[in-house]
């Protein structure tokens, strides 16, 4: 094992990073343990469970699926928690020699064990090998012969055993604190499952089941306030109780409900004046997907939970490989998946619907006023995972533009006046106007048409009693967009998309991201966009080298797939600045 550590570091000699990573796998496997000779590992183990059969001739066998194949999922059933078989490497990456041994039985008797390395491809013995290796003491194929299974990995009862190799134990402290966070971690993932009696987790004697989960939630989340925004790393306590006790206390709430698509869903509501009004999402396994918050300020925590075959199906079909998220984009059809699947997007609208009505039923007395401007969002429209980000939980002020810009990019900056001060009539700031730029044009608005009007400044209560006053306008434009198809060098042509968009700015580090939100009026298979940066004097065309959606040629994407409605695009500039943008989008036929 260490020979083959050692040759992958050899074979990019070339790459610090891989010399050092290898390197120190090798260390690891001589210095794993302060306790003799022992080489530690983490054992994980299932019950009540069918085993996973092998077959070396069937692709659909469990055992092969996790110890030979990549990226393939062979779990049966609408109620599996894993749909891509990417899961698996969470094994790998928790060991610091990246090998895992499994030992598993079936309900038909079957033994299968074997031991399975992931490195890199290398040069071993004068021969190129591949970057999986396997232990076992039958040829290179699994064990299937009790007998020839070593005692220590023999597993006795229905299920199956993972033993994730190279636990760097330092002390017994830090067996503890691994303990700790092992246990938290179950609880704040699974403890609905947990409540609902469907799964009973072990972690080094702490039992964690329905007859103990209050007592472990209270120990281990001793606060029933979370201020996360996101639910990866979130507070399970208070959504406990919103569960716990919604037939028992008058600040919690169910709502059962029937949905057109999803079918029977639930949804719990908890009236916290501490909360942040986020609601977690779960679907049949009752596992925490994620956590959003809802752009109210009611104070309250909610839960949606689908547990019904069809409504999970769809659920599961949106979800990304961490399963950390449900989108309409991650459910595509069509032959090359191109196109979005209508029903992911519909049943999404639904849930908040569903969810907005909770909400409203819940605060119907409510003293205090929350405002929701139906289909402001369309213009509005702001990536969710910006506004969700932890990391920028705090206030914007605003002011008026001064028409500056910052030396790193275009960026317009404002100046924040003296607050005491009243402002003259005409002084008064438009606060609140939106600008929606609709290309397909490489033209600017005009401010000689008067396509468009907006009504700023009228108190509505003067608009209502005084009704012949003159009102102030303002006036808005917009160029014509030019119908005329262009010709591309290949002989096919591209026509003018007319769409709204929207730029977000962002830093990742020390990386400058771009975030286009696209409002498309169809759905496109092959579009394509051209990004001009806004000069202080000229326009300019700077390289993108990063997109997540389509190929790159300079400053412009081809291959976009866009679907109708709402589309998030994320890039990044050769120059790593912050820009304003002006962009052309065309469809290829």
């Amino acid at each position: 094992m260490k020979e083959h550590i050692l040759s992958c570091a050899n074979y990019f000699d070339w790459n610090k990073e891989a010399v050092t990573h290898y390197r120190s796998m090798a260390n690891a496997l001589d210095s794993n343990s302060i306790f003799g000779d022992n080489f530690f590992f983490i054992k994980v183990s299932d019950y009540n469970t069918k085993g996973m059969w092998y077959d070396p001739l069937q692709s659909n066998s469990p055992f092969y699926a996790f110890a030979r194949a990549g990226g393939v999922s062979s779990k049966e059933g609408q109620g599996s928690g894993g749909s891509f078989g990417f899961g698996k490497s969470a094994y790998f990456q928790l060991s610091n020699i990246s090998s895992v041994f499994i030992s598993t039985m079936t309900e038909k008797g079957q033994h299968v064990f074997e031991g399975v390395s992931w490195l890199c491809t290398h040069n071993y013995e004068g021969h190129k090998v591949a970057s999986v290796g396997y232990y076992d003491n039958n040829g290179g194929k699994p064990i299937e012969n009790e007998e020839n299974i070593p005692d220590t990995f023999h597993r006795s009862e229905y299920g199956t055993d993972f033993y994730i190799l190279g636990f760097d134990v330092k002390n017994q402290d830090q067996i503890e604190e691994t303990k700790s966070e092992m246990v938290k971690e179950a609880i704040r993932s699974f403890w609905y499952a947990i409540y609902s009696g469907k799964l009973e987790i072990i972690v080094l004697g702490v039992n964690i089941t329905k007859a103990t989960l209050d007592r472990l939630m209270k120990e281990y989340f001793p606060e029933t306030i979370d201020s996360t925004r996101k639910g990866s790393n979130y507070n399970p306590h208070p959504y406990y109780i919103a569960v716990k006790d919604n037939s028992s206390d008058k600040k919690c709430f169910r709502f059962d409900n029937k949905m057109s698509i999803l079918g029977d869903v639930t949804v719990f509501i908890y009236k916290c004046k501490e909360a942040n009004d986020k609601v977690i999402y779960m679907r049949k396994p009752l596992m925490t997907v994620f956590g959003q918050k809802h752009r109210t300020n009611y104070g309250f925590y909610g839960i949606f939970v689908c547990t019904n075959d069809k409504g999970d199906d769809i659920l599961r079909n949106m979800e990304n490989p961490a399963h950390d998220e449900w989108k309409s984009g991650n459910w595509r059809i069509g032959t090359n998946n191109y196109h979005y699947n209508p029903i992911g997007k519909q049943a999404l609208d639904d849930i908040q619907t569903l969810i907005n009505d909770c909400v409203e039923k819940v605060f119907a007395n409510n003293t205090d006023t929350a405002l929701e401007i139906t289909g402001l969002n369309e213009f509005l429209y702001i990536p969710d995972s910006l506004i969700d980000d932890d990391e920028s939980d705090f206030d914007h002020p605003f002011g008026t533009p001064t028409g500056n810009t910052k030396m790193e990019g275009v960026s317009i900056t404002s100046e924040i006046g003296d607050p005491n001060k009243k402002p003259k009539e005409d002084e008064i700031p438009n606060v609140g106007s939106v600008r929606i730029i609709e290309h397909g044009t490489p033209t600017n608005f005009d401010d000689t048409d008067d396509e468009l009007e907006t009504i700023i400044n009228e108190p509505p209560d003067e608009q209502e009693d005084n009704p012949t006053k003159k009102r102030k306008r303002k006036k808005r434009h917009k160029d014509k967009v030019d119908e005329e198809p262009v010709k591309n060098e290949d002989g096919t042509f591209k026509t003018y998309l007319p769409i709204q968009f929207r730029v977000i700015a962002q830093s990742e580090g020390e990386v400058i991201t771009h975030n286009i939100v696209i409002y498309s009026p169809r759905d496109v298979i092959e579009g394509e966009i051209e990004l001009v940066t806004s000069g202080e004097q000229s326009d300019d065309f700077v390289d993108v080298i990063y997109t997540d959606n389509g190929k790159i040629k300079g400053n412009t994407i081809t291959g976009i797939v866009l679907e109708e409605g709402k589309n998030n695009i994320k890039i990044r500039f050769k120059d790593n600045m912050r820009h304003a943008l002006k962009l052309k989008a065309y469809e290829n036929q």
